[in-house]
């Protein structure tokens, strides 16, 4: 008797996947093209986004956020760009819209910080809407 193996989808109905960012660019489809009508995106700062001085001051911090996109064989397109400043360490969530125009591929970066007293973890999180 035959068995078919049924492969576990990337991203599951309702729940969250999380990818932190980096100043380069960070492959969030990991090579497979989806439809962005199917999805939620947000960006997180898990940790906060917030200057830390060396005596425990806590001073605002901004974090950008690029995203593009692509269909299989063409050029990466700007797809959203976005700031946010924060003076604070509690985590946050920010939703972000961007345009579905079939299946795509999705690359996102945060800008880089200029000092090590930032804490800028920031990620994209990505939930199949149910």
């Amino acid at each position: 008797m035959e068995q078919q193996v049924v492969a576990a989808p990337k991203f599951p109905a309702g729940r969250a996947m999380s990818f932190l960012l980096d100043d380069d660019w960070v492959d969030i489809t990991d090579g497979e093209p989806v439809d962005l009508a199917e999805f939620d995106l947000s960006v997180c700062f898990q940790l906060g986004l917030a200057t830390i001085t060396r005596n425990g001051e806590i001073l605002p911090a901004t974090s950008e956020l690029e995203v593009e996109t692509s269909q299989t064989g063409s050029d990466w397109v700007p797809a959203f760009k976005g700031s946010w400043t924060q003076q604070s360490l509690d985590s946050s969530e920010h939703g972000i819209q961007i345009e579905s125009k079939g299946l795509l591929h999705i690359r996102a970066r945060k800008s880089a910080q200029e000092s090590h007293d930032v804490r800028d973890d920031a990620a994209i999180k990505v939930r199949r809407k149910a």
